[in-house]
């Protein structure tokens, strides 16, 4: 795999903890003894990379690649640590992709315990089913990204990857046990989606992605027999409330206008109306239309947790909520889950393995209609 760790268009530094090798046409060149530290320079069609006892300049020579003696060397880069290869590659005239490779198995021990967390034996079949979920996304983007500089994020732009000090020894025996198991939807890598928890109501992912009909992301009420399986979570049912001033911020950063600002001739009478046009049938708000002072805008789809995101660049937990007036200048919203709400509810799976139920149970009730195959041993 080979997964985006950052882009960067000033200088960065990588610290190696054991040896590696950046192997060019004209010699080997060691890193990790006497050259721990290496300082990158981003150049117009170029890279420089330094410290006190090398000195390597490229033009138009990408990608450069640093490997390790021995699989279990590591380096360090941003205050994480990794195991595998580093990959310079260009991402513009004058920025690079820092990307890490490694084998599918590894990137996943540095995955599955960043996506569900848990230390606890009985959890120890929802981490199997996550673990199954995360390799089958890494296998489809793997399908899809053959010209690509890279082929996975380490974000929520894709799945979380924290490296190699975030592995747990649940998480790495959830991984050995389903080693090469995936999910499939009539021979092919299914779509794979999870979130945090659903508040009780999963929701359809071609709400979400209008490409993404598949029958097994149709949604539903979920639950185990009569409690809702996510019902245990700190994001189940949940209140926040917005001041004037923190709309009026978030009017103005996304479009540009601010009733606060300007000259009001009585701030007292100062419009703010909210009106939930449109929801899916899992109750998720789809539309949303505010009129605010002279303006009249309508949220759809991710903008509307990114209008109500506090603080700035934290969306609102989920779209499964309703407003209400806590008084004249504070809006409350009460809402329940977290995140999209498609495919698996890793607190319902979380409880679901509490009550017994092996993990192949779990992903069949997430993702019915789909198959578990081995690509490989």
């Amino acid at each position: 795999m080979r997964v985006h760790l950052a882009t960067i268009d000033t200088n960065d530094v990588i610290f190696f903890k054991n040896t590696y090798y950046l192997i060019a046409e004209e010699a080997r060149y060691e890193f990790g003894e006497r050259n721990q530290n290496m300082t990158i320079v981003p150049l117009t069609n170029g890279i420089q990379l330094y410290n006190a006892n090398r000195n390597l300049l490229y033009r138009n020579h990408f990608p450069i690649t640093i490997v390790p003696e021995d699989d279990n060397n590591h380096f360090v880069f941003r205050g994480r640590e990794y195991s595998g290869a580093i990959i310079f590659d260009s991402a513009s005239d004058t920025s690079l992709y820092i990307i890490n490779k490694l084998p599918l198995e590894e990137y996943l021990k540095g995955v599955v315990p960043a996506e569900i967390t848990s230390t606890k034996t009985e959890y120890f079949e929802a981490m199997k089913a996550q673990a199954i979920c995360c390799r089958t996304y890494a296998i489809s983007k793997l399908e899809n990204s053959t010209n690509n500089p890279f082929d996975l994020y380490s974000s929520t732009l894709d799945q979380v990857y924290n490296g190699y000090k975030n592995h747990t020894p649940l998480a790495d025996q959830a991984i050995i046990e389903t080693k090469g198991t995936i999910i499939t939807y009539n021979g092919k890598p299914a779509h794979v989606y999870y979130h945090s928890t659903c508040g009780g109501k999963l929701e359809a992912a071609e709400n979400l992605w209008p490409e993404q009909n598949a029958l097994y992301l149709k949604g539903g009420i979920d639950a185990v027999s009569d409690t809702y399986s996510c019902s245990s979570s700190p994001y189940f049912r949940w209140i926040e409330e917005r001041s004037i001033e923190q709309l009026d911020s978030a009017f103005w950063k996304q479009f540009n206008r601010s009733a606060l600002q300007q000259p009001i001739k009585d701030t007292l009478n100062l419009e703010f109306i909210l009106n939930i046009t449109k929801r899916h049938t899992s109750g998720r708000v789809a539309e949303v239309e505010i009129t605010y002072s002279d303006t009249t805008v309508t949220l759809q789809g991710y903008n509307i947790r990114r209008f109500f995101a506090q603080p700035p660049k934290q969306y609102l937990k989920s779209s499964l909520f309703y407003f209400s007036q806590a008084n004249d200048s504070t809006l409350k919203i009460r809402g329940a889950g977290y995140g999209h709400g498609a495919g698996m509810c890793q607190y319902g799976a979380l409880f679901m393995a509490k009550q017994g139920f092996p993990y192949y149970q779990i992903l069949s009730k997430y993702f019915p209609g789909t198959k578990l195959s081995k690509l490989y041993n």
